[in-house]
């Protein structure tokens, strides 16, 4: 009899955490259940598979800068829906890898990438991406950046966090040395000068990596004049303007290659990489960068004590320009995933997802319900709510690469004159090749 009941009531014990256990986390048939909405507050439809199946999404990573982010955002939404497994997938070069898969019909489940990208608007155009625009969740996004990023009237593909740029400065070096933040053009020179009289390097840049040319100095320096590109793009195209010619782009390539001129010496051989680490570990004063680096920056130096400030111009009243920086689309394949996929997009898009990312990436958000906090860029952010302007001109296939290039070269041999010629000379190539 005490055997029996002993039975009975293991038995009982048994059923009772099997039942509980069955309970501890989502799977993506439960987004649907109790109050009908997923962790978004949108429905996202369901096809009533076993909660016990587990269903992998293959994220592809081209914006290696996020990968640690983007790892503790899987390891949440995973905790939170086990049946699905979310593997992200990095590798070198990720650009054109994800170009000869696009060729060969074999496009991952979920990828970022850059919305006024040429590559990615060409996958949009050949149908390698899918239609993102009746997805409730899209309505998570701020407006003005979903509307920015259509093609044709569609969204194929959801903005997600926010770039700008500036100048990243070491806390210490300014308070030892008795440097004030500059708020012209002029003022940044006279600060240059100082720090060299003191023996030290103004500027750590990473001009091996050309795309930090065109971001982080001609971009970054430009667009405090110019905001958005779109009118300037469409005089180009309309034959009515010429870099040779334009107002705000000489100047920009004359104070970019006065930044090279204060640069490490060797900055033409210097990474991104070793850039990050090179000012993280006190080599020079000043970084001119994205938000995006802070990440790398702090984990390259934890007790690094930076913060960053606007890029200056001559008159001081500067253009705060915003780009869409990651934004996810979702590849066409055979994958049988659909459902997992929209539940990852979804809880993205949640405040507990795009509020996690923020905080990590240290990015503004092109979700409504988060409230981005970054105090090491707290100037720059109280810039952009003054002076925000967002650019999200495409320039022609073709262009951007070949810009890079002429302005690779640019830092090499400091010829302005040059660069602008060879610029409007690959803008009509471009052009011509559409």
């Amino acid at each position: 009899m005490r055997k029996e009941k002993k039975f009975i009531v293991l038995l009982m014990v048994t059923v009772l955490s099997i039942a509980l256990l069955g309970g501890c986390g989502k799977s993506a048939s439960d987004a649907n259940k109790g109050d009908g909405a997923n962790s978004s507050g949108n429905q996202v439809q369901t096809s009533g598979k076993d909660s016990s199946e587990v269903t992998k999404i293959e994220f592809f990573q081209t914006k290696r800068e996020a990968t640690e982010t983007m790892d503790q955002i899987i390891a949440a939404f995973e905790k939170e829906y086990p049946n699905i497994k979310v593997e992200q997938n990095i590798v070198p070069d990720a650009d054109t890898v994800l170009m000869a898969r696009a060729a060969s019909d074999d496009m991952p489940d979920l990828f970022n990438h850059y919305p006024t990208d040429a590559n990615f608007l060409q996958f949009a155009k050949d149908g390698k991406v899918k239609d993102l625009t009746d997805k409730p969740y899209t309505a998570n996004v701020i407006p003005e950046y979903l509307e920015s990023v259509k093609v044709d009237g569609k969204n194929y593909i959801m903005p997600f966090s926010i770039e700008f740029f500036g100048i990243y400065y070491n806390v210490d070096k300014f308070e030892a040395g008795g440097y004030e933040v500059p708020k012209t053009w002029a003022e940044l020179v006279a600060l240059a000068d100082k720090i060299e009289q003191d023996g030290d390097i103004p500027f750590i840049l990473s001009n091996k990596d050309s795309w930090t040319i065109s971001q982080a100095l001609v971009f970054n320096i430009e667009t405090k004049d110019r905001g958005s590109h779109a009118e300037f793009y469409q005089q180009l195209l309309d034959g009515k303007a010429s870099f040779e010619t334009d107002s705000i782009f000489r100047p920009a390539l004359e104070k970019t290659y006065w930044m090279v001129e204060h640069g490490q010496p060797d900055s033409i051989s210097v990474s991104y990489d070793q850039a990050i680490n090179d000012f993280a570990t006190g080599k020079g004063v000043m970084f001119p960068q994205g938000i995006y680096s802070l990440p790398s920056l702090e984990a390259a130096n934890p007790d690094l004590n930076v913060a960053m400030f606007p890029m200056p111009n001559d008159s001081g009243n500067v253009k705060e320009t915003v780009r869409i920086d990651m934004a996810i689309a979702a590849g066409k394949n055979s994958n049988n995933n659909e459902e997992a996929v929209d539940t990852f997009l979804s809880y993205l898009t949640s405040k507990e997802g795009a509020q996690m990312f923020s905080d990590l990436d240290h990015s503004l958000s092109a979700i409504k319900t988060v409230e981005a906090t970054i105090p090491k860029a707290q100037a720059v952010v109280d810039s952009i709510n003054a002076n925000r302007v967002l650019d999200g001109a495409a320039p022609p296939a073709g262009f951007e690469q070949a810009k890079r290039s002429e302005l690779q070269t640019l830092v090499m041999d400091g010829d302005v004159d040059k660069c602008l010629k060879r610029l409007d000379i690959v803008w009509k190539e471009a052009v011509s090749g559409q």
